[in-house]
Order: structure tokens, then sequence, then C-alpha cells
């Protein structure tokens, strides 16, 4: 059954899985929360007891749940916030259209963050609640999203700073998994994780600004994008000088750690990816090569917590146990 032939007779579950297959892909996500969990665990485990294997355990499973419905609920959280200009710029959308509702959403997204509370709060191996205060802090921060940080008319005139607030929350992101994985809090977490962290919010940035570049053509009035803001030169542009910082950002690491070659020639195929995306772009701005830049910069993602995930393993081992 298509999108289209959706109605308020239709099953929840049904309409349910349509609104995710739009708005929150639950493959895409899972993928997602597999890689950035693997590789911000592994370093953790690397950076805070280099003598002992890489392990899998209930912590990690527990700790990629607790991911997911994080951003689920952040999902939820941007559907409040965007509805108004959804519903007049997005009307085709299944939650538009009514099949989905914002209580709907609100509730599970309530849920999503019951078990996000009770899931960290369940691990202590260490007897100190450092997941919970993780998850707590990320959760703060991101209802202060939710409000716009009490000052959304100021936000909304500053494109940038509206974007840089908001993904400022990937740092915090990644100390749920550090918590999970070492039992520790997440300030002591170590100088090379908070770096590691940081590229989490370049990478973001990254693919923020590339979801938000258009051809001229394709331009819509009243949707704000990077490209209507500042030319599609220069935002295509900064997608590739931000790539050069988070590459750069995760080859130090690979230093730090004495990665093997392997590792860097993937980082130089990643980057040569945006690079010709980039190149396409510039020399005919069309919407297939608009799209093809996002397509990049989300694959990038992935694939980059993917690389430090799989050479940590391979450089230090791994067992899996319950």
């Amino acid at each position: 059954m298509s999108d289209r032939e959706l109605t308020a007779e239709t099953p929840f579950w049904r309409r349910l899985l349509a609104y995710a297959d739009e708005r929150f892909p639950l493959v895409g996500h899972g993928v997602l929360i597999v890689s950035y969990y693997s590789s911000n665990s592994l370093l953790a485990q690397v950076l805070t007891s280099r003598d002992e294997s890489l392990h899998y355990n209930r912590s990690s499973l527990m700790g990629a749940i607790v991911l997911f419905c994080f951003f689920f609920h952040l999902r939820v959280f941007d559907e409040h916030k965007d509805y108004a200009d959804d519903c007049q710029y997005h009307p085709e959308r299944v939650l538009q259209r009514g099949l989905v509702t914002l209580r709907q959403l609100t509730l599970l997204g309530i849920a999503a963050i019951g078990i996000e509370l009770v899931l960290a709060g369940l691990w202590q191996p260490l007897g100190k609640p450092a997941a919970l205060v993780a998850v707590s802090v990320a959760l703060g921060y991101s209802l202060l999203m939710l409000k716009e940080f009490f000052c959304s008319r100021w936000l909304g005139e500053r494109f940038i700073w509206y974007a840089v607030s908001h993904m400022l929350i990937m740092p915090l992101l990644a100390m749920i998994p550090f918590s999970f994985s070492t039992g520790e809090y997440l300030w002591n977490a170590p100088p090379w994780f908070w770096w590691y962290a940081f590229v989490g919010f370049f990478v973001t940035f990254n693919w923020e600004i590339s979801r938000k570049i258009r051809a001229p053509e394709a331009e819509i009035e009243g949707v704000d994008t990077y490209s209507s803001l500042f030319g599609p030169r220069v935002a295509a542009t900064t997608v590739l000088v931000i790539r050069v910082i988070d590459t750069g950002m995760v080859a130090a690491v690979g230093y730090h750690l004495q990665l093997s070659m392997w590792f860097y020639l993937a980082l130089i195929v990643m980057f040569l990816a945006t690079l010709t995306s980039y190149v396409a772009f510039i020399r005919q701005m069309t919407a297939k090569a608009a799209k093809h830049l996002e397509r990049v910069a989300g694959l990038y993602i992935i694939a980059f917590d993917l690389a430090l995930a799989i050479e940590l393993i391979r450089k230090f081992g791994v067992t899996f146990t319950w």
C-alpha cells in the first residue's frame, strides 16, 4: 500500500510505518546507530583501558537502544518546531495529512525518553549513574533545542547560528556510548575522546548544509536554504571546507592511535567522494548534482564511523560477551 492509499481508517501501525519511511527511516537509522555507537564505544575503551581487549556486551545493546530512542525523540521535537512551515510547504507528508498526529508522536516521544532514562539508570557497572547523567545532559540540551534556547526570533534571523546551536548536541550524544562503555562520567572522558566527539559536530554540520543546497531553479520562496542565503557556490565550498576540517580531525585520531595506512586510505577515498560531488555541482548546478552532494554527506556520516570501528577492531581485537 502506497502512502497515497493510506486513510484515517488504515491500521495505525501502517500509518506509523509510512511516517517512519518518510521522516525516520528505520533501517537507515539502525545502520547509523550501529556505526556511531561502535566507533565511539570502541574508541572510549581504547583510550581508557589500553591493556584490555575491546568488547561488545549488554551495555552495547542498551546504549544503542538509548541512542535510537534519542534520535527518534529529536525527530519528534523537530516535527513540533517545524509543523506550521511543513503544513505550508510540504502538505503531502504523512503528518501534515493527519494520518499521524502530533499528539500521537508526542506520546511516542515521551515513551522513547522514558526508555532512555530507564535503560541509562539501570546500567551502573561501577556503581555510579554515569550513563544516566550523560543521557540527562543530552536530554536537557535537546529540550533547550525544542524551545530554541528561548530566543527563537533571534536564532531565526541568524541561519548559521541556528544550525550551530543545534549541531552542538552531537558531542553530548557521543558521551552516551562513552558512559555506557566505561561506566565513567562524561567529564572524565579523555581529551582525545572529546576531540572525536566534536568530529561528529562537523560531520553533521556538513550534512546539514549539504541537504539545504538547491539548484537555482529548485529554490522555493519562503524556504531558507544555504544556497539562497549565501549563493550556491559559497554554500558548496563551505561543505568542502568543513570536510577538510573533519577529515583532518579524524586523521589526527588515527595518528594518535597509530592506525594503519588502510585507515588513511579510507579517509582519502571518502574525501575524494566529497570533492567529486563538489566539483560536479560547481560545474553544473542542477537538482541532481545538489542531491548527490547531500547523499555523499549522509553516507560520510556512517562511513567514517565504520572505518574507525573496523580499524580499531582489526588493531586491538574484540570479544562478545553478555
